[in-house]
C-alpha cells in the first residue's frame, strides 16, 4: 500500500488515465458488462480553465479555453450520472452522450471536490443505471473490466485486472480513497466505471500513475487509480443533499508518507494513525487529544491506519457525540467528541506545508544580530537529485529563506516580496502559493557573503491526511 506511494507520481490531469495497448484476442464480453456498457455515457464540456506558469523569469497564468471530455456513469433512473469533479471543472455547458446515439445536455447538481467526484442530471429519461458493487473490492488480478469515453470517441470497453494495491496515498485530493487497476485505459476514461464480470460498479477511474525508480525498472506497466464504489455512493448520498458535498471532521492532522519523506526519513505504516498537530478550536482539541497519540478506535470502529481512521470519522455525523479512544504513554484514553462540518481546505503546520511543496525542510534559527529566521534544514533525496548541480552545492551552505513572492501576488502583477522571518510569518504567506490547485511561489534564498538565489516553485497542490 505505502511502497506503491513511494514509488509513483501521480497526475490529475482532466479526463487522463495511462495509456496502453488494447487486450490482445477476441474474449466474449461477459452479459453482465455488456448491459452494464448502457449505463456509461460520454461527458463532454465547454471549460475555460487558467493554468499558472513560470516562464521568461515571471509567473503567469494562461487561459485555456475550449472543449474537455470525460465519461460518466448512470446511477439512477431518473438520470442522476456520477463523473469527476476534474472532469466538469470551469464548465459552462455539459452534454452527454449515450451508448445508443443520443446528445443530452444536463447540468452540473453537486460537486464534492474533496473526493474528486460530481453529480450531473440529465435532461432526459431512458438511460440505464448501473448497480453498485456489494462486497467491497475483489481481490488483486481479479478481472475487471473499464468503460469510458476513451480518446472521446464514444464509449468502449477495455479489459483490466485489480492491482495489488487496495489503498494508495497520493495526497492528490483532501479526501483520499484511491485503489489501484490495471488496464488498458486512457484519455477520456476519468469519471467512468471499473466494473467487475457481474456488469457492478466496483469503481470510477480518475488518476494517470507515472511510475518512477525501483518499479520503473521492473518494467513497465499500464496502471492507473480508481476511487472504489463504496466510497463514491457514499460521496453521490452526500451530493444528493446540497450543490457542495458536506463531511464531518474531528481536526486531526495525522503522520503520513507524503510528509515524513518530504523530511527524507522512512515511512513505518505500523506505527498507525498517529496525530501530528490538533488544529486549535476543532472538536478534538476540545476533546483533548494531544499531539503524539495514536488513535486506535472511532466508535466502535477500530483504525489501525490512517485510511481506517478517516473512513471511520466520514461516516460520523456532525454534532453527534461519538468516542474517539486514542493510546497515549501505553494506556487507553476514551474520549468524547462532536464532529462538526469540515472547513474547505485545512493545512498542515506551515513549516510541514513549506516542506509538503517543496521537499525544503525549515528550521527556526537564531540569526544575525539576535534574530530569528527560517533556515534551511535539510531536503529530501528526490528534492536534491532533481536540482541542478551548483544549486545543490549551494543548499548544501544551509541558506535563510529571506522572503517569498507568492503566486496570488505574482499573478496579480505584485512583485513585491513578502519577508520571511518566523513560522509565523511563513504560515501568512503560503496561504497565498497556492493558484488553480497547484503551489506557485518565488523563493529568495540567502546564503551568505553576497551569494543570493530565487528559486521558482510550480508544484501541484498536495493534502496530508486530516480526520
Amino acid at each position: 500500500m505505502h511502497r506503491l506511494a513511494s514509488a509513483l507520481v501521480v497526475l490529475l490531469v482532466s479526463s487522463t488515465l495511462a495509456t496502453a495497448s488494447p487486450k490482445a484476442g477476441a474474449d466474449p464480453l461477459p452479459d453482465g458488462v455488456a448491459a452494464a456498457f448502457a449505463g456509461i455515457v460520454s461527458v463532454r464540456v465547454h471549460e475555460v480553465v487558467k493554468i499558472p506558469v513560470f516562464r521568461n523569469g515571471r509567473f503567469l497564468r494562461e487561459p485555456v479555453e475550449g472543449l474537455g471530455a470525460g465519461s460518466g456513469v448512470v446511477v439512477s433512473t431518473d438520470g442522476f450520472i456520477l463523473t469527476n469533479a476534474h472532469v466538469v471543472a470551469g464548465s459552462t455547458d455539459v452534454t452527454i452522450g449515450t451508448t445508443d446515439g443520443r446528445q443530452i445536455g444536463a447540468r452540473v447538481v453537486s460537486v464534492d471536490e474533496a473526493s474528486d467526484l460530481a453529480l450531473l442530471r440529465a435532461a432526459a429519461g431512458g438511460l440505464h443505471p448501473i448497480a453498485f458493487a456489494e462486497d467491497g473490492l475483489p481481490g488483486p488480478g481479479t478481472t475487471l473490466f473499464v468503460l469510458g469515453n476513451r480518446a472521446d470517441l464514444g464509449p468502449e470497453v477495455g479489459w483490466a485486472r485489480m492491482g495489488t494495491h487496495e489503498r494508495v496515498r497520493a495526497g492528490a485530493r483532501p479526501i483520499e480513497f484511491w485503489a489501484e487497476v490495471l488496464a488498458p485505459i486512457g484519455p477520456g476514461d476519468s469519471g467512468g466505471a471499473v466494473v467487475d464480470a457481474a456488469g457492478h460498479l466496483v469503481g470510477v477511474p480518475s488518476l494517470l500513475v507515472a511510475y518512477t525508480g525501483e518499479a520503473e525498472r521492473s518494467g513497465p506497466r499500464s496502471s492507473g487509480l480508481f476511487i472504489p464504489a463504496r466510497h463514491a455512493r457514499r460521496a453521490m448520498n452526500r451530493m444528493m443533499d446540497g450543490p457542495q458535498a458536506a463531511w464531518p471532521w474531528i481536526g486531526l492532522l495525522l503522520d503520513d508518507p507524503l510528509i515524513v519523506q518530504s523530511q527524507g526519513g522512512p515511512w513505518d505504516p505500523a506505527r498507525g494513525a498517529v496525530v501530528r498537530r490538533v488544529f486549535p478550536g476543532s472538536p478534538a482539541a476540545e476533546a483533548g487529544v494531544l499531539q503524539g497519540d495514536r488513535v486506535v478506535a472511532i466508535g466502535a470502529r477500530p483504525a489501525r491506519d490512517d485510511f481506517e481512521a478517516l473512513d471511520a470519522v466520514l461516516d460520523l455525523t456532525a454534532g453527534r457525540e461519538t468516542t474517539l479512544a486514542v493510546e497515549r504513554d501505553g494506556r487507553r484514553i476514551d474520549l468524547k467528541i462532536a464532529p462538526a462540518p469540515r472547513p474547505a481546505d485545512p493545512r498542515p503546520d506551515p513549516i510541514d506545508d513549506f516542506a509538503l511543496h517543496t521537499g525544503l525542510r525549515l528550521a527556526n534559527v537564531e540569526g544575525k544580530e539576535g534574530r530569528g529566521t527560517l533556515a534551511l534544514a535539510g531536503m529530501s533525496s528526490r528534492t536534491r537529485r532533481d536540482l541542478p548541480e551548483y544549486e545543490a552545492v549551494l543548499f548544501d551552505e544551509r541558506p535563510a529563506l529571506v522572503s517569498i513572492l507568492p503566486g496570488q501576488n505574482a499573478l496579480a502583477g505584485l512583485t513585491r516580496r513578502l519577508s520571511v522571518l518566523s513560522s509565523g510569518d511563513l504560515g501568512s504567506i503560503i496561504e497565498r502559493c497556492f493558484v488553480e490547485e497547484q503551489f506557485v511561489a518565488l523563493a529568495h534564498w540567502d546564503f551568505g557573503g553576497r551569494k543570493t538565489l530565487d528559486r521558482a516553485h510550480v508544484h501541484r497542490k498536495v493534502y496530508p491526511v486530516v480526520l
